[in-house]
């Protein structure tokens, strides 16, 4: 650590803003960063904000119209786009593409790199490889992979990629990765998803009612799927468990899904709390006893970090159908997909502790909570003082 005390260290954390999760991730990596190296400058970014505006709208509102409208598109081109033949036509293509709406980042990364550059989206993971491979940026690349198992996207060259399971490592592998460059560690999580927290504090920054049980529902940053049926059939489970379940439902970025599910919910006999966007999402798992929630990566981690039971409404396929595999195999989850079966699931929870307290106890067992702060010591440490040596 002397040498870390010398001279002023500079670390860039870039993220993509295409639902919520890669910026949360990034934010994680940045507070254990800031921890372990308090000297540090640690700065994160959304490299949407270095691209041409039109393009900044259209990335995240193409993602959106595909898994929402079209998920069979979005199915078949994750699917044929992972594998070699076709990824060795296209990613020329796509580099081209990519250099050319990022350029305006990439210049000013050659103009002042910094002492390291850690990524938790394909999209600058790309072009920051790319850039260290023309020449002219010294700065080592670390890849943090938010999904559980990574997609070929993410596995360009780097100094180190991170992923979160055994499988993912083995994927990466086949995939064609350095498994000397591969490290197992997890997704990160902010620390607070470990922290300790009065409950009765909780219930009443919520509004929650400390004689029912709480049931977190959530889409990420922008819901998809039947989010708005969930919450109905949810609610509609006052009449068969009179009493004894409150909802506290999370709408994200969306503004018209919180005013419809805030109207629909207006006067309903099982309390329901209604918010858009939170920064206190630990806080909101620590005060609930079970998530529905779609099949995020960044999501399904911050669950297992907290020891919460997951039910899954919905998968995006593609990256989330791995996800969800992997909680389910492991007896962390269920997956249901349809409302109102959801809901009976959902109440059978509750009516078996022991199931619950079996969940509950196979999600602590799959949880990596201290995976920020492993990174920070485990791979940009070394890098660090690697790139310092003379």
């Amino acid at each position: 650590m002397g040498a870390f005390r010398l001279a002023a260290i500079r670390i860039l954390i870039v993220y993509v803003t295409a639902g919520a999760g890669h910026r949360r991730a990034a934010e994680a990596i940045a507070q254990a960063a800031e921890r372990a190296l308090p000297s540090a400058t640690v700065e994160c970014r959304d490299l949407l904000d270095e691209v041409p505006a039109w393009l900044r709208r259209a990335y995240p509102a193409t993602y959106y119209l595909l898994v929402r409208h079209f998920p069979w598109c979005w199915a078949w081109s994750f699917a044929l786009l992972d594998r070699q033949p076709l990824y060795g036509l296209i990613q020329p293509l796509r580099r081209l593409w990519n250099d050319w709406a990022a350029r305006r980042f990439t210049r000013a990364l050659r103009a002042d790199p910094p002492d390291l550059i850690v990524t938790t989206h394909f999209f600058p993971a790309d072009v920051v490889s790319a850039c260290k491979r023309r020449g002219g940026l010294p700065s080592p690349l670390v890849v943090v992979v938010t999904d559980l198992q990574p997609h070929r996207f993410w596995l360009g060259p780097a100094d180190r990629i991170v992923v979160g399971t055994e499988e993912g490592f083995k994927a990466a592998v086949r995939r064609g990765a350095a498994a000397d460059r591969l490290r197992v560690l997890g997704i990160p999580t902010a620390h607070g998803f470990r922290d300790t927290f009065d409950p009765a504090t909780l219930q009443r920054q919520f509004g929650l009612a400390p004689e029912r049980r709480t049931v977190l529902v959530t889409g990420g940053g922008s819901p998809v799927g039947p989010f708005e049926a969930v919450v109905e059939a949810l609610r509609g489970l006052e009449d068969a468990m009179p009493g004894r379940l409150q909802l506290l439902v999370v709408c994200g970025y969306d503004a018209a899904v919180r005013q419809r599910v805030s109207e629909r919910v207006r006067g309903s006999r099982m309390p329901v709390t209604v918010l858009g966007f939170i920064e206190t999402m630990a806080q909101a798992m620590a005060v609930s006893h079970l998530i529905v929630t779609k099949a995020g990566g960044v999501t399904v981690t911050e669950a297992l970090a907290r020891g919460l039971p997951l039910v899954l409404y919905h998968v995006i396929p593609g990256q989330e159908q791995l996800n969800a595999r992997y909680v389910v195999e492991h007896g962390a989850a269920l997956l249901e997909l349809q409302p109102l079966r959801l809901a009976q699931a959902v109440q059978r929870l509750f009516e078996q502790p022991e199931r619950l307290e079996q969940m509950r106890v196979a999600a602590g067992a799959l949880s990596h909570p201290d995976t920020a702060a492993t990174i920070v010591s485990q791979v940009m440490q070394p890098l660090l003082t690697q790139a310092r040596q003379p």
